[in-house]
């Protein structure tokens, strides 16, 4: 394999890691504006936050199955924790009475994160697993066989 092609194969994992890791943040993002209006946890959108970063993994990393299954599991785990974090700060600032923004401004990552942790608990953490298990068979590319 020629030094270029190198660069590029290794160009196209970093483009495909990113893509995944900021798709699945950004449907945790989403899951977290919906369940901020429902003012509901919505714990099973777990699994659809598993399957859209399981199909973005197939879709951005087609030549490395076990790194794009292993990876999509990562990004949705990471992503539900974002989204904890993200609802941490909505019900700071709703219960202070502040916007969103002076809400994570004022309570800084360390509470934000001890929030999250401790709202991962119970069925939410069941229903993670759920979405990481799906994330994994939605980005594993199965052979077809026959034609």
């Amino acid at each position: 394999m020629a030094q270029g092609s190198k660069s590029v194969a290794w160009l196209n994992l970093a483009f495909g890691t990113l893509n995944v890791v900021l798709g699945a943040l950004a449907l945790a993002a989403v899951w977290a504006f919906v369940s901020m209006f429902s003012q509901r946890t919505l714990a099973p959108a777990a699994t659809l936050l598993g399957l859209g970063t399981g199909l973005l993994a197939r879709a951005s990393l087609p030549q490395t199955r076990r790194y794009g299954a292993m990876l999509a599991a990562v990004a949705t785990f990471a992503a539900a924790y974002y989204q904890q974090i993200l609802m941490a700060a909505v019900r700071v600032a709703s219960t202070l009475d502040l916007p969103l923004l002076a809400a994570l401004r004022q309570s800084g990552v360390g509470l934000l994160t001890l929030l999250a942790r401790l709202a991962l608990a119970g069925p939410l953490l069941l229903w993670i697993l759920l979405g990481a298990a799906l994330a994994v068979l939605a980005a594993w590319p199965f052979s077809r066989r026959g034609s």
